[in-house]
């Protein structure tokens, strides 16, 4: 009797890639992970648009009304360009990133090496390439030009007309206070003070209040409607900085009175001395009301 051979079964199936026919453990659709990697390209420099514009005037970077720096702007764009491509939860970190700025700000030379997570294979790829960018004259800057201002700070002072020395220092908060977004459209010197204007009703409280600060005297808050934007009234905010009518070192007549001035008290009146007694005095604002520089 003739014996039949019996085929044992195989422990395990011999796999081997479609595209390059190299025998492999693992697929990454459909071929093996070096194919795989062949047909990943993470900075092809058409494959992202900075869509990032540089101000001729201040020479800030915006995305769209957003200013930004151009480090972050490249990063976002390249982050977003690898998830379109390869899914929005794919891994992205930057392993480097330098950039050359040209010197007419029209283009800049990128230097950037990525890593990249997709369907479970890390992917690094270093990219030296030119990206172009618009030239476009921001909100800031357009609104600076176009002597745009939402309120005025008025400087001003009590029975007298403000030095050139405080007004000096008014104009010197007001630089000191700038925010990023904030700017002086002008300022227009006056027989009476000085009327700063300015872009924001915020900027304009923050400027007031270190001058009263710094100065003493009183702030008074009026508003002026001005028009009308998406459905929302748009006003125009003057505040009146008030300085003392006496400073430091004037002599003050009240009465058979006659007191040197040391401090103002922020609307209350001042703190003295009293010339013939050698005895602190406080003085009312309203007793100020009745007394005269000597």
């Amino acid at each position: 009797m003739t014996k039949q051979k019996v085929a044992r079964p195989r422990d395990k199936w011999t796999k081997f890639c479609p595209q390059c026919g190299k025998e492999t453990e693992g697929f990454f659709d459909s071929v093996c992970e070096d194919c795989f990697r062949q047909g990943i390209t993470l900075l092809a420099p058409s494959g992202f648009e900075v869509g990032l514009s540089v101000c001729p005037h201040c020479g800030g970077f915006f995305k769209g009304k957003d200013q930004t720096s151009i480090e972050p702007a490249i990063e976002d764009a390249v982050r977003k360009a690898i998830r379109k491509k390869y899914g929005q939860q794919t891994p992205v970190e930057f392993a480097g990133l330098r950039v050359e700025l040209a010197e007419n700000k029209r283009s800049a030379r990128v230097y950037m090496a990525v890593k990249a997570r997709i369907k479970g294979v890390e992917v690094e790829e270093a990219e030296d390439t030119v990206i172009s960018l618009k030239r476009a004259i921001c909100e800031r800057c357009s609104r600076i030009a176009g002597g745009y201002y939402a309120a005025i700070v008025q400087i001003r002072a009590d029975w007298r007309i403000p030095t050139d020395d405080e007004l000096a220092v008014a104009e010197t908060i007001a630089n000191s206070s700038l925010g990023e977004s904030d700017f002086v459209s002008r300022e227009q010197l006056l027989n009476e003070g000085l009327d700063i204007y300015v872009s924001s009703a915020d900027y304009g409280r923050r400027i007031s209040r270190a001058v009263v600060k710094q100065f003493g005297g009183n702030l008074f808050e009026s508003k002026k409607l001005y028009g009308r934007k998406d459905g929302r009234d748009i006003y125009r905010v003057t505040f009146l900085v008030r300085l003392p009518g006496f400073q430091h070192g004037d002599v003050v007549a009240i009465g058979d009175k006659r007191i040197t001035v040391e401090n103002g008290v922020t609307g209350n009146g001042i703190e003295g001395m009293d010339m013939k007694t050698g005895e602190p005095v406080f003085v009312s604002k309203k007793e100020l009301m009745k007394a005269k520089r000597v």
